[in-house]
């Protein structure tokens, strides 16, 4: 099958939209649905389920996604070994990351890489603990900046250990101690990201067998600093999601203490194309020295 269509497919396939899946890969709406039309042809089966609101995978559709990925996969990586051999070192790479790993590392990390590689590129996406996981299983991504987890299915390097802190109000009453026993959180009122059975504040609160009285859950970090702000209510959050933030709030250590491990995540380093090995390697020498 055509390469070029399979991209088409999946690209339409994560925007669910055809006019979309166009202005990103530069086609006009017409375009795309010529390619996929003739992509369904070739298969011999439907894959979309069009509707007002865009288009769906069929069942058919979807049970192609994981080959799709695999073979775009392979194709990346024959090519980038192609590249390094002639020593042009091109390529793309895809990363999954924290919103607290983009902002406070990955600026730094890509600037300096690229004045060594300049031919290799990349695609980042963020997401959370569960969203960076299931990228990585599906080859969506090649590489996850993210937080340890037990019985995941990926190679993990550590690099750097975050304390988890109790987020509050200046005025709260807590603000006066050192710390936060967190104990002391039973029945406050709390703020929380939404729930993954992977979430390190969920499983923090799960193991110490407190039930904060929740009165919002968010899907971002940085808007539960801005509820805390706003004095309503107390929440957990990693160190770095905090780091350099100038809102009005209080930080202070929970206990017993509690922390998260950051790191680099792949499904596995051997099967990585040569721009995604080499990334990987020099994004952990930044981060350990």
């Amino acid at each position: 099958m055509d390469l070029k269509k399979l991209n088409v497919f999946l690209t339409v396939a994560d925007l669910g939209n055809f006019t979309k899946a166009g202005e990103i890969l530069g086609y006009t709406q017409s375009g795309i649905t010529q390619m996929m039309k003739a992509l369904e042809q070739e298969a011999g089966i439907p894959l979309f389920i069009k509707s007002h609101h865009g288009v769906t995978l069929t069942d058919e559709g979807l049970s192609l996604i994981p080959s799709v990925r695999n073979l775009l996969c392979a194709n990346e990586s024959l090519n980038q070994e192609i590249s390094f051999l002639k020593g042009a070192k091109r390529g793309m790479i895809k990363i999954a990351s924290f919103t607290s790993c983009t902002i406070h590392w990955l600026p730094r990390i890509i600037y300096n890489f690229q004045k060594e590689y300049p031919g290799i590129t990349f695609d980042i996406d963020e997401g959370n603990e569960q969203e960076i996981v299931d990228w990585l299983q599906s080859h969506k991504v090649d590489i996850g900046f993210t937080s340890f987890q037990k019985h995941q299915a990926y190679e993990f390097i550590p690099v750097y250990e975050d304390p988890m802190l109790a987020v509050m109000p200046t005025d709260h009453p807590f603000a006066g101690h050192s710390e936060v026993p967190i104990e002391w959180l039973e029945n406050i009122p709390f703020i929380v990201s939404e729930y993954t059975h992977i979430n390190e504040v969920h499983q923090l609160l799960k193991t110490h067998h407190v039930k904060p009285d929740i009165k919002y859950t968010m899907s971002n970090d940085f808007s539960i600093l801005s509820m805390v702000e706003h004095g309503l209510g107390i929440s957990i959050l990693p160190e770095l999601i905090i780091k350099d933030r100038n809102y009005k709030f209080v930080a202070r250590p929970l206990a017993p203490h509690a922390s998260r491990t950051l790191g680099i995540a792949v499904a596995s380093y051997d099967e990585l194309s040569p721009a995604a090995k080499i990334f990987t390697k020099y994004a952990r020498d930044c981060l350990l020295n």
